[in-house]
């Protein structure tokens, strides 16, 4: 790891894989399974004139080829592609790029710098740093540098503010309030 790596903004670059393979459009699924097999990988690079439009992963492989009991030698990848390409800039923060896989349900980013494509950033790119953060916050309790805040479950019930029915109350000054009364509570106070 390198060093400073913790005491600043975690980036993109620096859990993306570099480089990542291309294949034409016109290559074959078995074509791309035999490279993700040899480089042992989990998806490649699409390519039409050698200008990246999508990608495919083990995942594409399994469901749109074997699952469909079609022949890999005869499935172009164009067929199979995920398409258009979701990216991200090597210098954007890894929270950034992780909640943008989340919200979009994928497991991975093509990273661009200057419009050329620099890598690959996969969940499990992601997940093979998380047990170093672990280490380092718990390190932070033990000698107590952080407290971690543990929030107040949420309670199902009507808001004792307005009366509508959440199931996300918190307790908040003796009232049990829904997370609408709660934020305007918090401006309020923010106003006085």
């Amino acid at each position: 790891m390198r060093e400073g790596f913790l005491t600043r903004e975690i980036l993109v670059r620096d859990l993306m894989t570099s480089p990542i393979i291309e294949l034409e459009e016109t290559a074959t699924a078995k074509e791309a399974a035999e490279e993700m097999a040899r480089y042992k990988i989990s998806s490649v690079l699409v390519t039409r004139n050698r200008e990246p439009v999508g990608i495919v992963t083990k995942r594409d492989l399994v469901e749109k080829v074997v699952a469909k009991d079609l022949r890999p030698s005869e499935v172009k990848l164009s067929e199979i592609m995920s398409s258009p390409l979701i990216t991200v800039e090597p210098d954007e923060p890894l929270e950034k790029a992780v909640r943008l896989m989340s919200n979009l349900n994928i497991s991975r980013l093509v990273v661009t710098y200057r419009g050329r494509v620099a890598g690959v950033l996969s969940m499990k790119d992601v997940l093979k740093f998380t047990p170093d953060i672990m280490e380092i916050v718990r390190e932070q309790v033990r000698i107590g540098s952080i407290t971690l805040r543990t929030q107040e479950p949420y309670f199902e019930g009507y808001c004792d503010s307005c009366g509508e029915w959440s199931d996300m109350l918190r307790r908040v000054d003796d009232q049990l309030l829904c997370e609408e009364c709660r934020l305007e509570l918090e401006r309020g106070r923010a106003g006085e």
